[in-house]
């Protein structure tokens, strides 16, 4: 019963983020559109996407992904607001004193580290050192913005951590539509500024009014400061092993046609919205848990925990592949072509998300489970895993990369997260029950039959309606489109009783 009535309460959480994040998502692909209206597919839009690229991995270090990751442990071990307003003291301290020598080491070397990174030269590589001191700089912001964040999602004021990123979103999708035909290039590194800084004021005062006092303070020889630091930078290593792989794979669209590593960038947003979404709503809810129950030794909540966000993930991202599996192009189409982007890069974009979003719901339970080592204090092994991933991942991307394209980087992808999340899966055999994900696996596979019959049926009857690209009638079928397929997975899963779909229905009541 208990578990039952957690169930209930995390699923109200769970869908109170992934709606927040649903809308952040979508005003991704807006921001994404507004930037290839304005770039296309051009040489300028390659720099601008390989420049961004760089601090949008780092974030995974210093902002939602290895920094979280070792904050938010030592956050749950008391509720007392006092010991974490001293954690958050010390973690503005240090990230300021970190951002501070970042910065100018990009200022000073930008166009070697630039040259580093990518294929570009002459006057390419000349923007790219131009613009990336200020995506350094919107790193720091966003990064100092995730430790108010962090505090916010242990006091599991969901609605307000979620709601935070959209103004980030919101400012730059302005910023750059009024100013791109001034500014070029430039007002992308202006606009994420402007943008990053709004959202970091916004967090710091949401975390203000929830009771927390704005301190600095240079006492890192705390003892429970030592631990974060201790498990940052254990976490680290996962998050450069993948932000180096996933750079490399940039590195290695840059050398292809032009218009390749655009392709890649945008196939990645089309990717990470469902990814982004439901990853958010089960991690961010489940993980502060997770290490909550570690800490208190209830061996049953973890447990619960667990299955409840295996069970989500797989109930969830099975339907989001197969719709983007079936209608790549339409989405692509529809949310991106316009401008300088034409309809063959369409068609490459969409090439390369079929292949990208077979990895969905592997790397979505690679992601869950990972969470499961640190919170277990396994992190060295989470470690040795994640780089065994990024290891796989360049190898089979070298080997592939001359014999099939780009489509070779998503293929590696998601070969090298299905052989390390089976290790996962095997290690945590005691915490987790493997029979239990392949019924929860099958269940969910037979309830989406329904979907693929419409889809094939759709592929059998329509023609290219969406050739023209971005317009209101075509975003109104999509619109209709989906709508009609959303009904038909409600009702196969409300049929076959799917877990999330049930607790969901139950938490109305709740």
């Amino acid at each position: 019963m208990k578990d039952s009535i957690q169930n209930k309460e995390n699923t109200k959480n769970s869908t109170i983020v992934m709606v927040l994040t649903l809308i952040s998502r979508l005003l991704g692909i807006i921001k994404a559109r507004v930037i290839t209206t304005a770039f296309g597919a051009t040489s300028t839009a390659d720099v601008i996407n390989v420049a961004f690229y760089l601090p949008n991995n780092l974030r995974k270090i210093f902002a939602e992904g290895a920094i979280t990751s070792a904050f938010i442990p030592s956050l749950t071990k008391s509720k007392e607001k006092s010991y974490r307003n001293h954690l958050l003291s010390l973690m503005l301290t240090f990230q300021l004193i970190l951002f501070s020598i970042i910065i100018l080491l990009f200022v000073f070397f930008g166009r070697q580290i630039f040259a580093f990174i990518s294929a570009f030269d002459g006057n390419e590589l000349e923007l790219g050192a131009k613009l990336l001191p200020y995506f350094i700089a919107f790193l720091s912001f966003i990064s100092i913005a995730n430790i108010f964040s962090a505090i916010l999602q242990t006091d599991k004021k969901f609605f307000i951590y979620g709601i935070a990123p959209l103004f980030f979103s919101i400012s730059l999708i302005i910023f750059v539509s009024l100013t791109n035909k001034e500014l070029g290039a430039m007002s992308m590194a202006y606009g994420v500024l402007i943008a990053s800084f709004i959202q970091f004021l916004f967090t710091m005062n949401l975390t203000l009014k929830n009771g927390y006092s704005i301190k600095l303070s240079l006492n890192f020889k705390d003892k429970e400061f030592k631990r974060i630091l201790h498990l940052w930078l254990i976490v680290i290593g996962s998050s450069v092993a993948a932000i180096l792989s996933q750079q490399f794979s940039t590195y290695l669209a840059s050398t292809l046609d032009t218009g390749s590593a655009t392709a890649f960038s945008n196939s990645m947003i089309f990717f990470s919205t469902p990814y982004g979404i439901v990853n958010a709503g089960f991690i961010t809810v489940v993980y502060p848990l997770l290490a909550e129950s570690y800490e208190e030794n209830n061996i049953k909540a973890f447990k619960a925990n667990i299955l409840y966000g295996i069970e989500g993930m797989i109930n969830l991202f099975i339907p989001a592949t197969i719709l983007l599996m079936f209608l790549s192009k339409e989405f692509v189409a529809i949310l991106l072509q316009n401008g300088k982007f034409t309809f063959e890069n369409t068609k490459l974009t969409a090439s390369i998300i079929f292949y990208l979003v077979i990895g969905l719901t592997i790397i979505g339970l690679y992601s869950l489970l990972n969470k499961c080592l640190i919170s277990i204090r396994k992190e060295k092994l989470s470690l040795v895993l994640n780089i065994s991933q990024a290891v796989i991942d360049v190898i089979l991307s070298i080997l592939l990369i001359n014999k099939i394209g780009v489509i070779a980087l998503p293929i590696a992808n998601s070969v090298s997260f299905f052989i390390v999340l089976i290790i996962h899966i095997i290690y945590l055999k005691d915490q987790i029950s493997i029979a239990h994900i392949f019924k929860t696996l099958a269940k969910t596979l037979l309830a989406n039959i329904p979907l693929v019959i419409a889809l094939i049926i759709y592929k059998m009857y329509s023609s290219l309606w969406y050739i023209d690209g971005s317009t209101f009638m075509n975003l109104f079928k999509m619109i209709l489109l989906c709508s009609v397929l959303a009904l038909i997975i409600l009702i196969s899963y409300s049929l076959f009783k799917i877990p999330f779909i049930q607790y969901f229905k139950k938490s109305k009541n709740y």
